[in-house]
């Protein structure tokens, strides 16, 4: 029953970070960019908005929560390896302790270059693996 009710916590949670976050969108177009967090991040993307590969930064602004379950927010730099430019996205995101993943919202709060009127954000789930996280930001982007 608890973890009946940790996952509807949960699933609410992520609901909420989704419509919380500015300039969140629903998947019209959609766009998938798959950040490694390791040592060294990573992230390829696809859908054509943004640029296929590059390098991203972690900014980690805080976590909350209780004994079972919490909550981080932070932003992410990415900066594309072909030199078109950079953006930043806001995450919030949620996680059940001891569970694999995660899950949340991301929306788009400034870009360089190529993507200085890039706007838009999506859902996110984190997976947790033996070096860090992987993470998959779906969502749509415009520019």
């Amino acid at each position: 029953m608890i973890h009946r009710r940790i996952r509807a916590v949960m699933a609410a949670t992520a609901i909420v970070f989704v419509l919380a976050v500015p300039g969140a969108v629903s998947a019209a177009g959609k766009t998938v960019i798959t950040v490694n967090s390791f040592a060294n991040e990573t992230f390829t993307a696809t859908g054509g908005v943004v640029c296929p590969s590059g390098t991203a930064t972690t900014d980690f602004k805080g976590f909350g929560g209780g004994p079972v379950a919490g909550s981080f927010h932070l932003t992410k730099t990415l900066v594309c390896a072909d030199a078109s430019g950079s953006f930043t996205i806001e995450v919030n995101a949620a996680t059940v302790f001891g569970s694999p993943t995660d899950q949340g919202g991301w929306a788009v709060l400034s870009g360089t270059g190529a993507y200085g009127t890039l706007r838009g954000g999506g859902n996110l789930v984190g997976t947790y693996v033996p070096d860090g996280i992987i993470d998959v930001y779906t969502g749509s982007l415009t520019r």
